[in-house]
């Protein structure tokens, strides 16, 4: 039998085990309580994640908290700066466009958000000096003049009629402006045929805009000038690609000249999506995605890399991937993914000089003067050679599209005198390679591609464009019974142009 002082003892080591297991039953009950929470909390406000922060991501974010307000808990994945593609530097006191540089006025949901984000619409850089002459390679083959009827005359000697018949980029407009009723009211899109199809634009992305001008124009001396002249000299301006580019690409390239209302924003264009991801208020990562993984319960959890180390995130309801795949190695687990066809994009080089312009490069005794585009077959290390600002020394800045870097010896016989001021490399958009064929914008259900049709056309507004439809699918997904009707001045404003 045990003693009073080993009974005493026996007894607090029982009440010490009790208590113990009563801490550790509360531990897991907390455990339980605390993840029955975090459910109820997923539940209640579900995350999506936007992969990439250039003008679709931003765009996407700024939509879904729009359309959920604040039901939805939106993270946003950029492994470098915001902007993507839009890019801005700065010269002695002005911001210069190095990536995308103007916005067409009817380009309603970028115009509309710069208006509601207060940001100030103006001219392109160089509009002031707005003449353009088109440069063969080895002389001037059209040169606008200061006089309208002068380049009237111009026009009708080079060309004949047909830059005043060819109405078919007006023709795409009025079919292209409907889709923002459609998106008002609503309406997302599986795929980009199906879009295409139903503003009734999808052929034109299955030919090139060389075969597109054989058929509406013809064969004559004129009709041939003009698209290997005119049309191929805008498309290298716009896209750095010659007139085998799709027609539905080459269309939207020519909209400028038909409304030439084109506007930037004043102080860099990078600031749309910079002030849009303000107003959504996302959580930003700075980070690099690297794998998507879906799991069991349909969610999706997310491993991205940054200096080195690894982390996963989620869970997601839904994943909106708003920068082309092409750029990323995401790699991805339980999702069974759809035909990807592959793209290439094609390589452009801004460059920034400030000095003067040879003449005699030009064939010229004096200095060109505006905007120098080429032709088809020019030959020349340029695409397009554009005034951008003249400073109080008569030196001009000129900004140059190239598809290579400028060798110093091409400058030294463009330019009297100059300095390289910036350089900016960066892969713009697809090299168009019609019929053109498209990844689906839904992967699989919550998983969404914007960019999927970025190989139809390639501007800030077809971006602009799929992060609503990626933003109403996602609503769809989680909120079904939530109105649509956003963007009802953009929609408005199609609609009086139609």
């Amino acid at each position: 039998m045990a003693s009073p002082p080993a009974r005493s003892l026996l007894r607090s080591i029982v009440v010490l085990a009790t208590l113990l297991v009563q801490a550790q039953c509360a531990l897991q009950q907390s455990k339980v309580d605390s993840d029955r929470a975090g459910r109820q909390h997923a539940a209640a406000q579900p995350k999506v994640a936007i992969i990439g922060a250039g003008i679709g991501g931003a765009f996407t974010a700024y939509n879904l908290r729009q359309l959920l307000n604040s039901t939805v808990e939106l993270h946003v994945f950029e492994g470098k700066d915001v902007g993507g593609r839009v890019q801005t530097f700065s010269y002695e006191g002005h911001a210069y466009e190095a990536g995308a540089s103007i916005v067409f006025s009817k380009n309603y949901y970028v115009r509309d958000a710069a208006d509601k984000l207060a940001l100030k619409r103006v001219p392109p850089e160089g509009s002031s000096e707005d003449l353009f002459s088109i440069y063969d390679g080895s002389r001037f083959v059209f040169r606008q003049s200061e006089w309208t009827v002068i380049t009237l005359w111009r026009m009708v000697q080079r060309y004949w009629l047909t830059y005043f018949t060819f109405q078919a980029p007006t023709q795409m407009l009025q079919k292209f402006l409907r889709l923002y009723d459609l998106q008002s009211q609503g309406r997302s899109f599986d795929t980009p045929e199906a879009f295409l199809r139903e503003l009734g634009l999808y052929d034109l992305t299955q030919q090139s805009m060389h075969t597109y001008l054989q058929k509406s124009l013809g064969s004559s001396t004129a009709s041939r000038r003009f698209a290997t002249e005119f049309v191929a000299a805008v498309n290298k301006v716009n896209y750095n690609q010659d007139s085998g580019l799709n027609a539905f690409a080459g269309m939207v390239s020519m909209l400028p000249t038909v409304n030439p209302d084109l506007f930037k924003i004043d102080g860099g264009n990078v600031q749309v999506p910079q002030m849009l991801l303000d107003h959504a208020h996302p959580d930003l990562h700075k980070s690099n995605v690297t794998k998507i993984v879906k799991s069991s319960d349909g969610t999706f959890q997310i491993k991205t890399l940054h200096q080195e180390s690894s982390h996963m995130h989620g869970p997601f309801a839904a994943v909106v991937i708003a920068t082309p795949l092409e750029f990323s190695s995401i790699e991805f687990e339980g999702v069974e993914l759809p035909h990807i066809p592959a793209r290439k994009f094609q390589s452009t080089v801004s460059t920034f000089v400030r000095g003067h312009l040879n003449g005699s490069y030009f064939g010229l005794k004096a200095r060109p003067k505006g905007t120098i585009m080429v032709s088809e077959h020019a030959g020349t290390p340029f695409s397009v050679i554009s005034p951008a600002r003249q400073f109080a020394d008569k030196t001009i800045l000129y900004k140059i599209f190239s598809t290579n870097a400028m060798q110093k010896q091409a400058l030294r016989s463009i330019f009297v005198e100059h300095e390289v001021i910036g350089t900016f490399p960066w892969y713009a958009y697809p090299k168009f390679q019609p019929p053109e064929q498209y990844a689906p914008f839904k992967l699989a259900d919550g998983l969404f591609y914007g960019n999927a049709w970025e190989n139809a056309a390639s501007c800030m507004e077809i971006s602009a464009i799929s992060a609503m439809n990626s933003a109403l699918h996602v609503q769809q997904k989680l909120n079904p019974s939530s109105a649509p009707m956003l963007f009802n001045g953009a929609a408005r404003n199609a609609a009086i142009e139609l």
